[in-house]
């Protein structure tokens, strides 16, 4: 096969720009709109949900009906600056990837969960494909991240030809809880 290289899809040009209609691929933690909403995790509030999305039960993420019903969004990488993970795009298939995640956590703590005991408890990162439906509004939370349907949500192992980032929405810290 031919080898080209696009620069125009990488991370580094940041003037990409994403259309509805783009297909979309990235491989990064899937957290649920509730926890990124509440700062914190629902069974562990002294963890940022941004900050350690890897320390995110499988079971807040896929057993608790406000964390399921509220959506899920995949994240980007971290930002330097306040240390947490950035948002990518919301998901509108949320039975795509309460499926995926069932199989890819460990049962116990996860009730509804179906893998093996060498599965992870803590942290879902997944390879998400999709496209664009809509766009950011434009703010700096949920709402800005675009919306991808046609959700296929595959093991992490399985790599992206190219990872479609385009101007993650990176939320301020939250404040720190009252002692």
């Amino acid at each position: 096969g031919e080898f080209t290289l696009d620069f125009t899809a990488t991370a580094a040009a940041p003037s990409f720009d994403l259309k509805v209609g783009d297909e979309v691929c990235i491989t990064n933690y899937i957290m649920d709109r509730f926890c990124i909403d509440l700062g914190h995790f629902l069974d562990d509030d002294s963890t940022i949900t941004l900050a350690s999305p890897e320390k995110h039960s499988f079971h807040c993420l896929l057993d608790v009906p406000r964390c399921k019903d509220s959506g899920y969004l995949v994240l980007t990488d971290k930002d330097e600056e306040t240390g947490m993970h950035c948002l990518g795009y919301r998901l509108d298939d949320t039975d795509a990837v309460v499926q995926a995640g069932l199989v890819a956590g460990r049962n116990g703590y996860c009730t509804g969960c179906t893998g093996h005991e060498f599965k992870p408890e803590r942290g879902f990162r997944a390879t998400v494909k999709g496209t664009v439906k809509e766009l950011g509004d434009g703010t700096d939370g949920v709402t800005g991240t675009p919306v991808l349907e046609n959700i296929e949500v595959l093991d992490e192992s399985v790599e992206c030809e190219t990872t479609t980032v385009v101007r993650p929405v990176c939320m301020a810290p939250p404040p720190a809880p009252e002692p």
